[in-house]
């Protein structure tokens, strides 16, 4: 399980849901609207959003024998995100958008989710070939 580098990709991705969840205080007052993750704090803090995530991501990783069910829930974590950037850009403008620490998040989330996709499919694709050779 952990040899396979989609693993790696998905622990990476965990490992980022938990920092944020450490580095994101639940007052919203006590810290400045316009960084970490601004007007987005609200969907994070309030309805447990990379609580959900890393759990989900955290199941993912034991699934290992269920590629496609693997391939489905990276496709869902990837829409998930979509709609939190799309709410991220939306409140704001797009130079205090751009400028948010929360960003960086979303970039490294959509890069991990589109190595562990790829990863599968790779491993997919070796696993027909050598069925076919059977």
């Amino acid at each position: 399980m952990i040899q396979r580098i989609q693993s790696v990709y998905m622990f990476l991705l965990l490992v980022i849901n938990f920092i944020l969840i450490i580095s994101i205080d639940s007052d919203p007052t006590s810290s400045l609207p316009d960084s970490y993750f601004g007007y987005y704090r609200i969907y994070i803090t309030d309805y447990f959003f990379s609580e959900i995530i890393s759990v989900v991501i955290l199941i993912n990783i034991f699934l290992f024998q269920y590629s496609k069910i693997q391939l489905v829930v990276l496709k869902l974590i990837g829409l998930l995100l979509t709609f939190g950037l799309f709410n991220l850009f939306d409140e704001r403008d797009f130079s205090v958008s751009f400028l948010d620490p929360g960003l960086i998040y979303f970039i490294a989330s959509f890069i991990l989710i589109g190595l562990s996709y790829k990863a599968i499919n790779k491993d997919q694709a070796i696993i027909k070939s050598s069925n076919r050779l059977r």
